[in-house]
């Protein structure tokens, strides 16, 4: 079949500067690829990189690698000037990787390579030019051109839930036809037949994912705090995921909140664990794309409580309690409700978080991903 002989070249750039769930992405799709028919090419904008590792395996292309992580350090501090040169610099990744159909991993990346208008592009959420005061302004402008650029380009989206194709469509005007909703899957492989959870004796609201603003950690801290639910019945509230600098207000709020327990990162055998004793699972962002944490915690079966905003409702379903980020009562009240389920209501949630969790595969997103880029192809 014509699929199986079409060369594909992935723009990995995001493993310049990215260690999360899109290093993860960036790692898995050359294979998987692969396995569907496809001859991969890899690269980091100048740096040509492994299939299986996204990482550069010759002395010039490590070399490669470094000078364009300094590329991308320049174009942020200097985005306007990154932008009236780039039809020059664009010269060269385009030379050094301009053979089969290109797949950009964040629209960002685009933006190296000139004005491309083919080629099949991945875009998690557009809260970097929605949600501007969330990110460095410079980072929020070059994502405005991004956007702007792909509008204006034959490029077909991947968007990774309907919320952000939704949003693509009214901001930028990119019609359905360019538009391919492919939700995201469970990193972990979902055992053949899933444990009881054990609630802890010690019981704990969990929380995972960065602290930082869109996830809304402040609000979540006051309103755990307002809920009484830690002096009245020992409740805990624990947080796991990267951490801002130190002196950071949120990360100062957390540490001194009674019964709030700040973890950072932790082995992914603790974080199962984590996931398999908490009481419920708390994700009150402002905003998600997709939500892998909330996924992984359906996937465990825990009681999942959930922000009503972003992609979180379209992953959850009736799965999932939800509250509005933006009210410190609501959230204080959803935790008193997850608080008070009875055992046969949280066996309920469970079993229902479980099976909603099931179609969110890998398989699917790949096999979805290889037939939009067949269509390119031809």
């Amino acid at each position: 079949m014509p699929g199986r002989r079409s060369r594909v070249h992935c723009e990995l750039g995001p493993v310049l500067i990215n260690r999360t769930a899109v290093y993860k992405i960036c790692q898995a799709m050359p294979g998987e690829l692969s396995r569907r028919g496809f001859r991969v090419h890899c690269s980091a904008l100048l740096a040509r990189v492994g299939t299986g590792n996204a990482e550069p395996q010759a002395a010039w292309d490590k070399h490669l690698f470094r000078l364009s992580r300094r590329w991308l350090g320049w174009a942020i501090r200097r985005p306007r000037l990154f932008n009236h040169t780039r039809a020059l610099t664009s010269l060269a990744p385009r030379c050094l990787h301009r053979r089969g159909t290109s797949v950009y991993l964040d629209p960002l990346y685009t933006l190296f390579y000139g004005a491309p208008d083919r080629g099949v592009v991945l875009v998690y959420d557009i809260t970097t030019v929605s949600m501007d005061g969330w990110h460095h302004p410079y980072v929020s402008w070059l994502y405005g051109r991004a956007f702007d650029q792909l509008a204006r380009s034959r490029c077909h989206v991947i968007a990774t839930c309907q919320n952000t194709a939704d949003q693509l469509r009214a901001n930028w005007g990119i019609v359905p036809q360019r538009l391919t909703v492919l939700p995201l899957g469970l990193f972990s492989v979902p055992p053949t037949s899933p444990p009881r959870r054990e609630v802890a004796q010690d019981p704990f609201f969990l929380f995972v994912g960065s602290l930082e603003p869109r996830k809304n950690i402040a609000g979540l801290v006051k309103a755990y705090a307002v809920s009484g639910l830690y002096a009245a019945r020992g409740i805990r509230l624990r947080l796991i995921g990267s951490l801002p600098t130190e002196g950071d207000p949120v990360l100062t709020l957390a540490r001194g909140t009674p019964g709030v327990d700040v973890r950072g990162f932790i082995e992914d055998a603790e974080l199962a664990a984590a996931y398999e004793s908490c009481l419920a699972f708390v994700y009150p962002s402002f905003c998600e794309g997709f939500g892998l944490p909330l996924l992984e915690a359906m996937h465990r079966g825990c009681v999942c409580l959930s922000t009503n905003l972003g992609a979180s409702p379209e992953i959850a379903g009736t799965a999932a309690l939800y509250v509005d980020p933006y009210s410190l009562e609501e959230i204080a009240h959803g935790l008193c409700a997850i608080a008070d389920l009875s055992n046969d209501e949280r066996e309920r949630f469970s079993l229902r978080a479980r099976q909603r969790s099931q179609p969110f595969t890998w398989q699917r997103f790949y096999d979805g991903l290889a037939e939009v880029i067949r269509n390119e192809a031809a």
